[in-house]
């Protein structure tokens, strides 16, 4: 939560440098504000054993720009954009060191089938580009740049056709699969609540193109293509978490992490790609 209110303060700063930027938009022709929205794909990229199923998203912003000539113009903006993966795992399993309630040195052990995580994210981008426009009443656009992304959301939740949790002794070498109150136990249908997805800032290539459409001297309508492909990992964990944690007080109460925490996923990603509009006026 901390972090989440360090990334409003520094994503609210960063529109304030924009809205700067608008209070000086005037009847110069020189300068350019649009709004628009882009969907549909949006989703987390990341390296796993498991089957991600990219998920959809939407954006909406504020753009302004700065022509310094009659085909190129710099930009800067603000918007809020969503994403969503899914990730399936047939079956899941690991093993580690615990120690009970009772002092006594053990290997926690665990198995689950059928494992479905599902991600959501909330970011506040803020782009920089550069655009040339072809010249005439129906132009041809391309846009470049970059984008920094503040998270200001994140949550998960797993869905598990069976979660089976046992503990090996090795001291007596003997694996107990019971008792439930001490973490060991087959339980089938197993749903987390949705958790908090801690997320770090990222850093986005940004591309765009399209056709833009002159409405009288003072509007114009883009319709274009884009694409934002993430270039650092958004999830930089000190260290592994396992998938399900294991808590030796009684009654033992077990955790289960996100896929992103866990040895399971690596090099997380933001990719958002579809079409977008934009209404704009000079």
């Amino acid at each position: 939560m901390k972090k989440y209110i360090r990334n409003y303060i520094a994503s609210t700063a960063m529109i304030t440098v924009l809205l700067g930027c608008l209070n000086s938009y005037g009847q110069d022709k020189k300068q350019e504000l649009s709004i628009s929205v882009g969907g549909p794909g949006s989703f987390l990229k990341y390296n796993t054993p498991g089957n991600v199923v990219p998920g959809n998203g939407i954006n909406a912003g504020i753009r302004y720009s700065y022509y310094l000539s009659e085909s190129v113009s710099l930009g800067i903006g603000a918007e809020y954009q969503t994403y969503k993966s899914d990730v399936k795992f047939n079956s899941i399993s690991g093993r580690y060191a615990a120690t009970d309630a009772e002092n006594e040195n053990f290997q926690f052990r665990y198995s689950a089938t059928g494992l479905r995580e599902t991600q959501k994210l909330g970011y506040i981008n803020v782009p920089v580009s550069i655009q040339f426009e072809t010249p005439g009443t129906t132009q041809l656009y391309l846009a470049a740049g970059a984008k920094v992304g503040f998270a200001v959301n994140g949550t998960y939740e797993s869905k598990m056709e069976n979660l089976t949790t046992s503990g090996y002794f090795p001291q007596y070498n003997v694996e107990l699969f019971s008792p439930a109150f001490a973490g060991f136990a087959s339980t089938n249908n197993v749903q987390t609540a949705k958790e908090d997805l801690d997320t770090e800032v990222s850093y986005s290539a940004t591309f765009e193109t399209g056709v833009k459409q002159k409405i009288g001297d003072k509007s114009a309508i883009y319709i274009g293509v884009y694409l934002d492909y993430g270039l650092n990992n958004i999830y930089d964990k000190s260290s592994n978490k396992n998938f399900v944690q294991y808590n030796p007080e009684l009654p033992v109460q077990l955790k289960q992490n996100s896929v992103l925490e866990s040895p399971f996923a690596s090099n997380v990603r933001l990719v958002s790609y579809g079409l977008k509009l934009r209404f704009a006026i000079r």
